[in-house]
């Protein structure tokens, strides 16, 4: 049972947190995803707790079943209770995997206090994969917030030391996520080298999750290069391993990045059937950023379908989660929506929209100043004319 518990925490646990792309003779424009959410797989550790009293261990084991079942809030209790009889290294796995719970919720902050105190602690017990798997999460955070040359340098902080004192094969992940910010830096050579490396070491010790993962941000980078029938291919292979495993999440992030496809073709009906399915997916298991993500795509369909009325209140809501949540990338996206809108609708129905998503009048009045200020980085417009937003022409490297 405790083998079966770690397993299933694994396998749901390590997978991993717009602009439409206009086909051209040429290619496709670059184009960011809104949230890079389903790119990172968080680090679990679990090692340093086998000789634990049960005391420490049963409250960790109970914490991990929470954790299988998407029960976030009664997994963090269960390692508090684990923490509170810890001592010595067994602390680090515990801070680790309540980290990981706090991430999944959408609370950073409390996700790096987490890792912080991890990091510390395997400093000073002499735990060095303990160091490594704080350390990488550490980079996973500072990704997510758009700080890439914060999170390289703890990625590969963790990879050396995963290389020099662990298991080599436990290097995957590491290898995934750093390929995944050479992805953003634009540097996609770099990134397939890396994401190809994991991609092979996954598939040899049979990681499932680690394998899906890995095959998204292979055909995500190929999307980039704007080569989508192998991207396609990509993604249904890695959503195909995360049925056959039943990863909720991996489904989740698969279904995202083939209605992603869609939509660059302009095939909205397509797009907006894979998004609903994985905004109930992410809702099925708590994933608040995973959750905004879709709202922004679903309400950027709403807005390239005309459906002006029925895409604010949706867009609101995920800017909202998006801001609440510190993401770096994603309410850019979600204001060229709110910003089309207004447009086309007129500054008089956005705060009743606005208020459908459950905004106070302090949050209409933000969420107007901020579509004001998209609007001052628009082109000059003609006299007597509003100037349509276009968003300029994205570097890949820019996201």
């Amino acid at each position: 049972m405790l083998c079966l518990l770690a397993v299933l925490s694994i396998a749901y646990l390590r997978n991993r947190w717009f602009e439409r792309r206009k086909l051209r003779p040429k290619g496709i424009r670059a184009r960011p995803d809104v949230i890079r959410h389903d790119l990172d797989r968080m680090v679990e550790y679990l090692d340093r707790l086998q000789d634990a009293d049960p005391a420490v261990w049963r409250p960790f084991e109970l914490g991990l079943a929470a954790m299988a079942m998407c029960q976030w809030d009664q997994a963090i209790e269960h390692f508090q209770k684990a923490q509170a009889k810890a001592n010595g290294a067994q602390l680090v796995p515990v801070h680790v995997q309540t980290g990981v719970c706090h991430y999944i919720q959408g609370c950073p902050d409390d996700a790096l206090t987490e890792f912080k105190e991890a990091t510390r602690l395997a400093r000073l017990y002499g735990d060095k994969q303990g160091e490594a798997a704080a350390l990488g999460n550490i980079g996973i955070l500072r990704h997510d917030s758009g700080e890439l040359g914060s999170a390289l340098r703890k990625l590969r902080e963790a990879l050396a030391i995963t290389r020099k004192y662990g298991d080599q094969r436990a290097a995957a992940p590491y290898l995934a996520n750093i390929g995944n910010i050479y992805r953003d830096r634009g540097e996609s050579d770099k990134a397939l080298r890396f994401l190809e490396d994991a991609l092979a070491i996954s598939r040899e010790v049979g990681d499932k999750p680690g394998m899906a993962s890995c095959l998204g941000s292979i055909g995500s980078t190929r999307c980039d290069r704007g080569r989508l029938g192998e991207a396609l291919q990509h993604f249904e292979e890695a959503l195909a391993v995360s049925r056959e495993t039943q990863d909720r999440r991996g489904m989740a992030s698969c279904l995202g990045k083939i209605g992603n496809v869609h939509h660059y073709c302009g095939e909205l009906d397509e797009a907006l059937m894979h998004y609903e399915g994985a905004l109930a997916l992410e809702r099925e298991i708590g994933y608040e950023v995973g959750v905004a993500t879709e709202l922004s795509n679903i309400g950027l369909i709403l807005v390239d379908k005309g459906l002006h009325a029925q895409a604010v209140p949706t867009l609101a809501e995920a800017l909202a989660s998006q801001l609440a949540l510190g993401v770096a990338r994603g309410p850019r996206q979600t204001l060229y929506g709110l910003s089309r809108s207004d447009d086309l609708l007129g500054r008089e129905r956005m705060p009743e929209l606005f208020k459908q998503a459950g905004l106070t009048d302090a949050g209409v009045a933000d969420f107007l100043d901020r579509i004001d200020q998209t609007r001052l980085r628009r082109p000059r417009p003609k006299p007597g004319r509003r100037a349509p937003l276009v968003l300029r022409r994205l570097a890949v490297g820019a996201r």
